[in-house]
């Protein structure tokens, strides 16, 4: 299997507080990865480690077998984060007149028309941001992300604020897009919601990263049932 993402016993310290010590992983081509972890323990801290917008203070990290430093994949990356695009909410604008903003910077020409009915947001295309809920916003972030037609996607907690229904059809899509080529990291605190969907659980505590056993992330998944 093709490495998209590999962190190479990296660390990472905020001042003088440890927060990723001497932590491997590889992530492969079309899997799709739950990222799991307590309140603090460093999941974001990741996630912005492989965007390349912290960088570690040990280790390596590759990204499509090149090393983050040495390259560029920008545009094979997008990354929908927990309060995405909340920042939008004040911004003179609809749905669609960002969506075309977003196109054009991207230089892309991807039919939105199947994107905007993935995430349900068809029937509010000319509302404006001001005008729409957290849960409508987060799908705002989750649309732009797949507008961008990237290689990785990273996802943390993109389900915050969304009813069960829609984050099970964004599983269901997740999914399915790893079927169709793409890789899928997603950070969570319901793999009770998520474990039918996953290749594998990994897990984040005191700076290590861990690799749960099938049968232990079900024991998990059935106690928080």
């Amino acid at each position: 299997m093709n490495s998209v993402c590999s962190l190479d016993n990296i660390s990472f310290a905020y001042a003088d507080t440890p927060v990723i010590s001497h932590a491997s992983l590889d992530i492969f081509s079309q899997e799709f990865v739950a990222l799991i972890g307590d309140n603090g323990a460093g999941k974001s801290t990741l996630m912005n480690l492989i965007l390349g917008n912290l960088h570690p203070s040990k280790g390596d990290i590759s990204l499509f077998g090149d090393p983050i430093i040495q390259c560029n994949h920008h545009q094979d990356i997008a990354y929908v984060s927990q309060n995405s695009v909340l920042g939008y909410r004040n911004f003179p604008t609809t749905i669609k007149e960002l969506v075309n903003i977003h196109r054009s910077f991207l230089h892309v020409t991807t039919d939105v028309v199947d994107l905007l009915k993935m995430v349900q947001l068809e029937d509010h295309v000319n509302k404006g941001l001001s005008e729409l809920s957290g849960g409508q916003l987060q799908r705002v972030g989750i649309l732009l992300a797949l507008l961008k037609n990237a290689k990785l996607i990273l996802l943390d907690e993109p389900t915050s604020g969304i009813d069960k229904k829609f984050s099970k059809e964004l599983y269901e899509l997740l999914r399915n897009l790893t079927l169709q080529g793409k890789t899928v990291v997603l950070i969570t605190h319901h793999l009770h919601e998520l474990s039918a969907y996953v290749d594998r659980v990994v897990r984040l505590e005191k700076g290590q990263l861990t690799e749960v056993s099938a049968h232990l992330w079900k024991e998990e998944v059935d106690v928080c049932a």
